[in-house]
């Protein structure tokens, strides 16, 4: 079954009379807010479309966020050209057989989002999670697929907590994948343990610069 991305949500909440700021500290989730002083990894977080590589044991297929989602022209080539393959077909056989896989990823360049040229001048793919049987892969696993199949992983920025990785971001950073200079458009950030909160949610989170701009001259909130 092709499963659609779940969402990653910001580690505050947001002001719900009017301006839609984030309330520093006031935490959506407790268990992230258990967790904050542990160690997180963070990655880049590419500005671009959801796309999702699907293998069923049979065939490779693609989508979009969502079934009905339409992929750009050019993206559309590229993932063709790179994901239905004879050559990748048999390597998804090969190390996968019948299990089911989906590769989360990213695609990103020229003519998606506003930034998209400033990445690169054509289409690529940047993976950054992978499903097999219903389950998420670590970080490992995530990067032998992506070298066996020749493409992109979202890059490890560093390992901290949930405030240092604030901070970071805060000093609006400029991407580590970009061909031109432009500046990152944030973090993701999960344990180094895959974990689920008591209602069976993933722990994960994103850190927008976009969300956080406003305190980047209050750093003694840190």
């Amino acid at each position: 079954m092709l499963v659609e991305y779940h969402k990653i949500e910001c580690p505050f909440e947001r002001d719900i009379e009017g301006s839609k700021k984030i309330m520093w500290n006031r935490w959506r989730n407790p268990t992230v807010e258990y967790l904050k002083d542990n160690k997180w990894v963070f990655t880049e977080k590419v500005d671009g479309t959801n796309i999702r590589i699907y293998w069923d044991g049979h065939s490779v297929a693609f989508a979009g966020r969502t079934d009905r989602a339409q992929i750009p022209a050019m993206l559309n080539q590229y993932l063709i050209d790179t994901f239905q393959t004879n050559e990748v077909e048999e390597l998804f056989e090969q190390t996968f057989g019948e299990k089911e896989v989906i590769l989360y990823g990213e695609g990103y360049g020229a003519k998606i989002q506003g930034c998209g040229g400033a990445y690169r001048k054509d289409n690529s793919f940047m993976l950054f999670d992978v499903m097999i049987n219903g389950n998420y892969q670590p970080r490992e696993t995530v990067e032998e697929i992506a070298t066996m199949l020749n493409i992109g992983v979202v890059p490890i920025i560093f390992t901290g907590t949930i405030h240092e990785a604030i901070e970071f971001v805060m000093n609006h950073p400029k991407s580590t994948i970009s061909e031109d200079d432009l500046y990152m458009e944030g973090l993701v950030g999960r344990p180094k343990i895959e974990l689920k909160d008591r209602c069976g949610n993933r722990v994960i989170v994103k850190i927008k610069w976009k969300d956080f701009k406003e305190f980047a001259d209050k750093h003694k909130l840190i």
